[in-house]
């Protein structure tokens, strides 16, 4: 079966749909907010909370042509709207929650010396990006999303997507021409 006809089962008032989602996209979800914030316990609040709207809202809820989509955003939302009643809150002028895609070498297992330096060199390409464009490479190159989508998420226009994109490649690009070597399959792990 495929997410749509779900998503309409689901909107139906059908259990099993929405146990399917949950299921499904939990740990997605988990991984894409913790590039939010690195408290793994307010991501855990807030994908509860977007599942617990979902199934009290199924009724009134539209239908969406992608259902990952729908629920990354979501889960975005839900963790900017936290942030915002911290700031509230606390009387800060401005929290800005930022986007931190980061490879960091120790996280992975790599046994291979070259490959560690490697990741060093991926790890220094990441930090001259901007928040805005590791998001955008993530979107792009991790979840294969289309340009649109990206601009859905980000509540940007397709222009502005676009040239985030080219610039973040265009600084990759002249990092590597700078003798930077980096392999490719590590560009993968991000």
């Amino acid at each position: 079966m495929n997410d749509i006809f779900l998503w309409k089962q689901l909107l139906e008032g059908e259990d099993y749909a929405y146990t399917y989602f949950y299921r499904t996209y939990v740990d997605v979800m988990y991984s894409y907010g913790l590039k939010f914030t690195p408290d793994s316990e307010l991501v855990k609040d807030c994908i509860h909370d977007v599942f617990v709207k979902i199934y009290a809202n199924r009724k009134k809820l539209g239908m969406t042509d992608n259902v990952r989509r729908y629920l990354l955003a979501a889960l975005k939302n839900t963790l900017f709207n936290h942030f915002q009643k911290s700031v509230n809150t606390y009387n800060i002028d401005c929290v800005e929650p930022v986007f931190d895609l980061e490879y960091n070498a120790e996280e992975q297992i790599i046994t291979d010396k070259e490959d560690q330096l490697q990741a060093k060199e991926l790890d220094n390409m990441l930090n001259m990006l901007t928040f805005r464009q590791k998001e955008a490479l993530y979107y792009r190159y991790n979840e294969g999303m289309k340009i649109g989508d990206i601009c859905l998420l980000m509540q940007m226009n397709y222009q502005s997507v676009q040239n985030l994109l080219q610039r973040a490649i265009k600084k990759i690009r002249k990092s590597v021409e700078r003798g930077e070597k980096v392999n490719l399959k590590l560009l993968k792990k991000i």
